[in-house]
């Protein structure tokens, strides 16, 4: 059974059999429903919900009519869930945990960590940017708890930059390559304020207020605009707001209230 939204999944757990249940964590633009529908076609009788936050999974924890078999959490949450891995493990103890990844730098930090990690053992990989024939048969294996890394993950890093240094060609990093694991180091950069905004949230927040689109955003923080939309959905999602007229609304009064911390 196929759940498009993770606030109505409760109505596929008024049981009295307990329900297995794969986890997708991250945002829709992460996880969009066509993945979750693939999971759920993989796996047969496992229904595939997404989940928005670490803090949603931990409340889904303490449901007994649930037994949790996968998570799959992106990059962009990286750092904070390996931070705490051992309290999800002891909440979940029957979760295998796969690494979603889009930036193979963060797999590789995951794959280096391994080896000094014991905790960190078990922790599968599925690259997220393969086309959807490849990246089906990929879950097919990690379904069946097999790991897997791709070879741009152990093979030489930056060979092609070693080359254009050997010719005195400069090197030029992919355009936004940095960002996933910006936004991954960010949890841990997080300043703990009232909603928990990181600090491009923030600056998202506040050049929406002013009227900025996300192109025009995305420009002037020297972002993707793929990415401005992400730290707006979550900034969204953190301070309750429907849309980002509200979002903007929401920014300007707390500004005029005397400048409280966001």
């Amino acid at each position: 059974m196929f759940e498009r939204d993770s606030n109505k999944v409760a109505t596929i757990f008024n049981r009295n059999e307990c329900t297995e249940v794969f986890v997708f964590l991250g945002s829709i633009l992460e996880f969009p429903n066509s993945i979750l529908r693939i999971a759920e076609q993989e796996a047969g009788s496992v229904h595939a919900i997404r989940l928005e936050s670490v803090r949603d999974l931990l409340s889904l924890v303490r449901d007994r009519s649930i037994s949790v078999r996968k998570v799959f959490f992106d990059d962009r949450l990286a750092t904070e869930i390996l931070r705490d891995l051992e309290l999800y493990h002891a909440g979940l103890p029957k979760a295998d945990w796969i690494l979603a990844y889009r930036d193979p730098r963060i797999a590789r930090r995951l794959l280096r960590a391994r080896e000094t990690s014991q905790g960190l053992a078990d922790i599968l990989l599925l690259p997220m940017n393969l086309p959807i024939c490849p990246w089906s048969a990929m879950l097919r294996l990690v379904l069946a708890g097999q790991f897997i890394a791709s070879g741009d993950l152990i093979g030489p890093v930056d060979a092609p930059q070693a080359r254009r240094k050997e010719s005195g060609e400069r090197a030029s990093p992919a355009p936004h390559a940095h960002e996933a694991v910006e936004m991954a180091e960010e949890v841990q950069c997080q300043t703990g304020g009232e909603h928990g905004l990181t600090r491009r949230e923030k600056e998202v927040l506040a050049l929406v207020s002013q009227g900025g689109r996300n192109k025009t955003i995305a420009h002037k923080m020297s972002l993707s605009e793929h990415t401005v939309k992400l730290h707006l959905h979550n900034a969204i999602t953190k301070i309750g707001a429907r849309n980002r007229t509200e979002a903007a609304t929401w920014y300007l009064s707390r500004q005029m209230e005397g400048g409280h911390e966001l």
